[in-house]
């Protein structure tokens, strides 16, 4: 363990740190309390050896002037040294902030019993600090399971839903416009039927790995809907730029040149897109966007599907 070793004597500290270096420990000096705290903090010992009679700074106020500095979830274990050792001394020590006490002179058995039995408790502490920290990664990895859709790898509908009402309330804030395209495969269960069901979950991942390539913005949110649904939300953008996106999501799909030959449409799998823009305002709601750009789709698919359709919604930018 790296040992810090605060005393204004320096016979008192040399002969410490004798001991401390046959036990294979490096030592740090510090003659005064401000030195210590200056040590402590910009290279953190693994523990600290504080004598408590010092000029200016005693080493209850050091203690206390550590433990304000400690990271959270992170303890370095103080042991007092000191001449006085009765209960109300051992006390005071310990409310400072310090973690065992010791009589000077220094005894080096004692002190070699002490840092062993430090050292088992510095060790533990470690070991719940990266078990702490598996954990977090382990609920981080979770937390990003939970949010992606197992068949393609982008955001599921539930993580859609949670983007949709953070850009809505920020686009209320904002008075910036929303647009949400939501579009499907033409003829998907044809093609289930046809190509078969793994066939159709390579096609699925395929579309979704081309809209992704056409939203281009890192705030553009991608995510699949539903079956052979897809969304696209679209944070600040007109009615314009919407239709610009789903055009090239059309043609980025189209270029997949994935054959359908169940397709009433084209020889390749094709998708139809649902357009719908307007500006968060209490007057509206976020369900009121997902209609419109459904009913879009709708008015897409019985125009002949591969295609975009756009529809007005009260507020639209």
């Amino acid at each position: 363990m790296k040992i810090l070793l605060v005393d204004d004597s320096r016979i008192a500290r040399e002969l410490t740190a004798s001991y401390l270096h046959e036990m294979g420990h490096p030592v740090v000096q510090a003659p005064d309390g401000a030195r210590a705290l200056e040590l402590y903090r910009g290279d953190p010992p693994d523990l600290v050896l504080l004598d408590v009679e010092m000029p200016e700074m005693n080493g209850y106020a050091v203690a206390r002037e550590m433990r304000r500095s400690d990271d959270e979830g992170h303890w370095i274990p103080i042991i007092f040294l000191s001449g006085r050792v009765a209960d109300e001394d051992v006390a005071k020590g310990l409310e400072a902030g310090g973690d065992d006490y010791m009589t000077k002179p220094v005894s080096p058995v004692v002190l070699r019993a002490k840092l062993s039995a430090m050292r088992r408790i510095t060790d533990m502490q470690q070991r719940l600090r990266e078990v702490g920290k598996q954990l977090q990664d382990v609920n981080r990895t979770l937390v990003k399971l939970s949010s992606l859709d197992g068949l393609t790898g982008i955001p599921n509908r539930r993580s859609f839903d949670t983007a949709l009402e953070r850009e809505w309330q920020r686009g209320m804030r904002d008075a910036r416009p929303l647009a949400l395209i939501l579009g499907d495969v033409d003829f998907f269960k044809r093609y289930n039927d046809t190509y078969g069901h793994q066939s159709g979950d390579a096609c699925l991942q395929a579309v979704a790995k081309a809209l992704l390539q056409t939203a281009r913005r890192t705030t553009d949110v991608v995510a699949r809907f539903g079956g052979e649904e897809f969304a696209i939300l679209l944070a600040d953008m007109p009615v314009a730029g919407a239709m610009e996106v789903a055009a090239r999501a059309l043609e980025s799909v189209r270029a997949l040149q994935l054959p359908h030959a169940s397709s009433d449409v084209a020889e390749y799998v094709t998708m139809s897109l649902g357009v719908s823009v307007c500006v968060p305002s209490h007057a509206l709601t976020s369900d009121r966007l997902v209609e419109a750009a459904d009913a879009a789709l709708y008015r897409a698919k019985s125009e002949g599907r591969n295609r975009a359709a756009a529809q007005p919604l009260s507020g639209a930018a």
